[in-house]
This record gives C-alpha cells, sequence and structure tokens, in this order.
C-alpha cells in the first residue's frame, strides 16, 4: 500500500471511530434513585427502542414509533413518540444490569452497571465507574 494510501486509511478508521455510537451512552441514578440514561456523545442515529436486562430477564423498555434524537432519558418517562412496553421492575441494588439502546443504524451500544454502583454519584462510562466531574469531563459540549 502507497503512504497516501495509509494515510488515508488511518484518516478514515480515526474519523469513524471517533463517530462510533458504541461507547458514548452511560447510566447514572437521579436524586430520586432512578437509573438514567445519557448520551455522552452529540447526537447521532435516532433511538428505536432501549431496554435493562438483569440476567435474561427485561426490567424495563421502552420503543419508539419512530427513530428519536434522545440524550437523556430516566426510567419512567415517556417521551413523545415513545411507549414504555416494559414498566420498571427495581431489581436488587447489586444485581448486574444491563442497558441496551438500540440505534436507527442498527448499532445496539451496551451499558453494563450494578444500581449500588451507582450510589454517591458515580456514573457507569465505557466499562469504568467514574465521578460526576470525571464523566463531565469525557461527556462532549455540544
Amino acid at each position: 500500500m502507497t503512504r497516501w494510501k495509509t494515510i488515508a486509511v488511518l484518516a478514515a478508521v480515526t474519523v469513524l471511530g471517533g463517530c462510533s455510537s458504541e461507547h458514548t451512552w452511560a447510566a447514572k441514578l437521579t436524586p430520586t434513585g432512578l437509573p438514567q440514561f445519557v448520551d455522552a456523545g452529540c447526537g447521532g442515529p435516532g433511538v428505536r427502542a432501549m431496554w435493562v436486562q438483569a440476567g435474561e430477564k427485561e426490567v424495563w423498555r421502552i420503543g419508539f414509533a419512530q427513530p428519536a434524537e434522545v440524550r437523556e432519558l430516566t426510567v419512567g418517562q415517556k417521551p413523545g413518540g415513545a411507549e414504555e412496553e416494559v414498566a420498571w421492575q427495581r431489581p436488587d441494588g447489586a444485581e448486574p444490569l444491563r442497558l441496551s439502546v438500540q440505534l436507527h443504524d442498527g448499532s445496539t451500544p451496551v451499558v453494563e452497571f450494578t444500581l449500588d454502583g451507582l450510589k454517591d454519584g458515580k456514573v457507569s462510562y465505557d466499562g469504568d465507574y467514574l465521578t460526576a466531574d470525571d464523566f463531565a469531563k469525557k461527556r462532549a459540549t455540544c
């Protein structure tokens, strides 16, 4: 491969990697103790559905008639065009949970967390529990 082709491929990978929706979602708790899901990027493909699983059991699911721009959503909220298909069923605080976000482009980013892990203002993001301040540094300003 020529040097220019190599540079072009690396540039494309960098640009596409920067736009990936795979690691833009995070989970945190609201002051009332409900999980809130946050897109740390500046938007992207519209959201078709979001759900939380505890093991094989769905403990919450929301779907959208049309792909929707969602930057933050708290369990129990029902934004316009959305239907809550499974009402929130609070699991044990130590139980591993998995948020899946089905996007219009076909990708499905996942955030793994526990409710106990989110206590004291922690945020589950990109496989780690961060402080709110550390997460704010990583979150894009749009």
